[in-house]
């Protein structure tokens, strides 16, 4: 399994990860949700990506049972969930789901998406690694403005390293400038749904990824995931629970596609033209509405400031 490194991590991370979406939804799978994610660790993806969100916290339980006996062999990212209201929410929300991972402290604390309350939750992660609950701290979900704005709002000793956003052949949009300026920055790009939910799989353009994974002796899925960590500093957090799927797509860490691949895969899934903005989650009008007027506020701001 190959390994990345950013400016703002002193671990070695393997560029393939796992997710936990969706995990902890169903008691009865449980154990075998557990068992996949000690089996990726066997396989090298020491990189488990939850959150507080998921599952209203139980995917955190099922990443308690995986990691009870290994926490040392284990990069534990976590992400809250913004809807509490101020700093020692936040905090308090913190120290509850660490204590549903069993896991002492996280490697990687995130607030899970921007909102207008973002600097008391900057703070909060702020508190918590000085205390000690986060290894480091960052941001999921923030496109660049955000991560213009939210910078100033960390004290210079706790820096923001990573971002986790939507980074797939069918998802590109970081692409324009936002994914450059996150590796000259030095900051880890955690990029999840990196088959596109298994849309990449399905229909006419899945033919290029069918076509590779034949002349490869690889599975299409392993392609899609080869071509998302193609750069520095990018980790791939896909979800497996099947034991099969889990092996695919260590092995995918492995595999390095060549100019000429990369060059059929970009022709079949173009660059996109608009730049990334924030995938909303399913809360009410009303917070919708207050973000896109944070938003549009803030980018007036950005613009004078350019």
């Amino acid at each position: 399994m190959r390994t990345t490194r950013v400016a703002r991590i002193d671990d070695d991370l393997a560029v393939i990860g796992q997710g936990t979406w969706h995990m902890g939804e169903r008691p009865e799978r449980r154990v075998r949700e557990a068992d996949a994610l000690r089996l990726g660790v066997e396989l090298g993806m020491n990189v488990i990506d939850t959150a507080e969100y998921y599952a209203a916290g139980r995917a955190e339980l099922v990443v308690a049972d995986a990691i009870a006996d290994i926490r040392a062999r284990v990069f534990l990212v976590d992400k809250i969930f913004p809807h509490h209201p101020g700093l020692e929410a936040t905090r308090r929300a913190a120290r509850a789901a660490l204590r549903r991972t069993g896991a002492g402290y996280f490697d990687l604390l995130l607030i899970h998406w921007p909102t207008p309350l973002f600097r008391a939750h900057l703070m909060a992660l702020s508190m918590l690694y000085v205390e000690g609950v986060a290894r480091y701290i960052g941001v999921s979900n923030f496109d660049r403005l955000w991560m213009v704005r939210a910078a100033p709002g960390l004290p210079a000793d706790t820096p923001m390293v990573a971002n986790q956003l939507p980074y797939s052949l069918s998802d590109r949009r970081i692409e324009l400038d936002f994914l450059a300026e996150l590796q000259q920055l030095g900051v880890l790009l955690l990029a999840y749904s990196p088959l596109g939910r298994g849309a990449l799989l399905r229909g006419r353009r899945a033919a290029v990824l069918s076509e590779l994974g034949r002349e490869l002796g690889v599975a299409p899925s392993q392609v899609a995931l080869a071509w998302t960590v193609r750069h520095r500093g990018v980790v791939a957090i896909p979800k497996a629970v099947d034991p099969a799927h889990v092996r695919e797509n260590a092995a995918a860490g492995d595999l390095v596609l060549t100019v000429e691949q990369l060059a059929r895969l970009d022709r079949a899934f173009p660059a996109p033209v608009k730049p990334y903005e924030p995938d909303l989650p399913p809360w009410t009008p009303l917070y919708r509405w207050a973000y896109q007027w944070e938003a549009q506020r803030m980018a007036r701001a950005y613009g004078r400031a350019r």
